[in-house]
């Protein structure tokens, strides 16, 4: 088998179907649907599948590499490149310059930053990292973190306040305090890697690359090295290409998917039709642009309106 794999993280129906009507219909798809939203109504074309069993997907926490990796697995090695997108994703380059930027070998898309390897950041404050090293990455590598809970993850404070049944005051000051019980609980990190690297979740990487990864996203060690690190996504798969510059051989050019991170300063973390006119111009390397809401885009939801869902449940496909 030879081709394009595009590996889909979502955690809603409506992006995901316009997502799945822009694609090219010779590229085949992997979804991942996150396990708390319903998979009942949603029908996927042939060439997509929903893969199982489903998990729930905490921001920044294990569960996200979890969720990535099965979709890698679910794909298999035959494929000559493996994109990762979220759900709220749509292609900024026509589908033939898509499918030939995809198709060149000597490319790997992927953001690839070194970090500071400061190992006096264990036990600190997160803040201290970024008064030394201008980003909070360091610490990330010399504190574990438990962000697989409702209760714990600091992104779904309001929806444990709301389950919980609970004033929001209240629902992070038990936050607080059940991290503190749980931080003494997780194991101590080995040091594995000569050096530590950072990037954007999203990546395109070559069969051969995932072929070369496949083993070491298997392996016990890595996995627990990354277990309770904040933010794996953004950090496991860049450290094991960046740590082995081998792999890699100088083809890194950067992620291929842009956010508008102006509009997310602003306070607005959707992507518009004007912010969806000016992501191609971002650099060549950008394929795709994420954070697409339909009620919030209606050009681009008339650009890429799905076809009426065929009559079949969004079960794995056949084979």
């Amino acid at each position: 088998m030879a081709g394009i794999a595009v590996l889909v993280l979502a955690h809603q129906h409506g992006p995901l179907r316009h997502l799945l009507a822009a694609l090219p219909v010779d590229f085949a798809v992997f979804v991942h649907l996150d396990a708390r939203c319903d998979a009942g109504a949603l029908s996927l074309p042939d060439r997509a599948r929903l893969i199982a069993p489903r998990r729930e997907v905490f921001w920044g926490g294990w569960s996200m590499m979890e969720a990535t990796v099965a979709l890698i697995e679910a794909a298999g090695p035959g494929y000559d490149r493996y994109v990762l997108l979220s759900g709220d994703s749509l292609p900024v380059r026509p589908p033939e310059t898509l499918r030939a930027r995809l198709r060149d070998p000597a490319q790997e898309f992927i953001e690839l930053l070194p970090v500071a390897d400061d190992p006096s950041l264990a036990g600190a404050d997160p803040a201290e990292a970024e008064r030394r090293h201008g980003w909070v990455q360091p610490w990330r590598f010399q504190n574990q973190v438990e962000w697989d809970h409702l209760l714990l993850n600091p992104r779904t404070r309001a929806e444990a306040a709301r389950h919980y049944g609970i004033a929001q005051d209240r629902a992070d000051f038990l936050r607080g305090e059940v991290a503190a019980l749980v931080a003494p609980l997780l194991p101590p990190r080995r040091r594995l890697f000569a050096s530590y690297w950072y990037g954007m979740q999203w990546w395109a990487l070559t069969g051969a690359t995932m072929r070369a990864l496949a083993p070491l996203l298997r392996d016990a060690a890595v996995r627990d090295f990354f277990r309770h690190m904040q933010v794996p996504d953004e950090h496991m798969i860049q450290t094991l290409l960046g740590d082995r510059p081998e792999l890699l051989a100088g083809r890194a050019v950067g992620a291929p998917v842009w956010t508008d991170l102006a509009a997310r300063r602003a306070g607005e973390d959707r992507l518009d039709d004007a912010g969806f006119a000016r992501a191609a111009g971002q650099g060549a390397q950008i394929l795709f642009a994420r954070k697409f809401d339909p009620a919030f885009a209606p050009g681009m939801a008339a650009r890429f309106s799905p076809a009426p869902p065929p009559p079949r449940s969004a079960g794995p496909a056949p084979g």
